[in-house]
């Protein structure tokens, strides 16, 4: 059951200005978000664009969730975590078992959500030959994984 009045959807190349615009603004890697467009989920109010989100597949039953950005006017509503469980929604269906991402300020929300933190040494090839992994994101960046093969769909 969804309790937001607001427009949740796949990313379109219309998209593209304003997603690079909220990635750059929250000091978030934008340099490949173009490879992923159709990954994207976007969150739109009365038309303008208010969070965005995406995921990016690694190998067959893996998943790297991109970041998940809401506007400053609509933090604190739910978007986030909508954002989020439209995210593990999608992993499920294409039959992702496991989330990876990589987080310099949100270890702590992401920790509600489910996430734990893991040692870059564990994370599975597929996804450190991602581009965000390897170039994108610093070394410092915590590395959080999730199993979201036990949830009941």
């Amino acid at each position: 059951m969804r309790k937001f009045f607001c427009d949740f959807g796949k990313a379109t190349q219309a998209d593209s200005k304003i997603i690079r615009e909220l990635l750059e603004d929250n000091g978030l890697p934008s340099d490949d978000y173009e490879d992923h467009i159709e990954s994207f989920i976007v969150v739109k109010e009365g038309g303008k664009v208010i969070g965005i989100g995406g995921l990016e597949k690694c190998g067959a039953a893996t998943g790297l969730v991109r970041s998940i950005v809401v506007v400053p006017g609509h933090r604190g509503k739910g978007v986030a975590n909508e954002i989020y469980m439209l995210i593990e929604d999608k992993a499920h269906n294409l039959g992702i078992k496991t989330l990876y991402l990589l987080t310099e300020s949100a270890t702590e929300y992401f920790k509600k959500l489910g996430f734990e933190i893991v040692e870059r040494i564990e994370v599975p090839e597929s996804v450190k030959k991602t581009k965000q992994f390897r170039d994108l994101c610093p070394v410092s960046a915590a590395v959080m994984f999730r199993d979201i093969s036990k949830r009941s769909w």
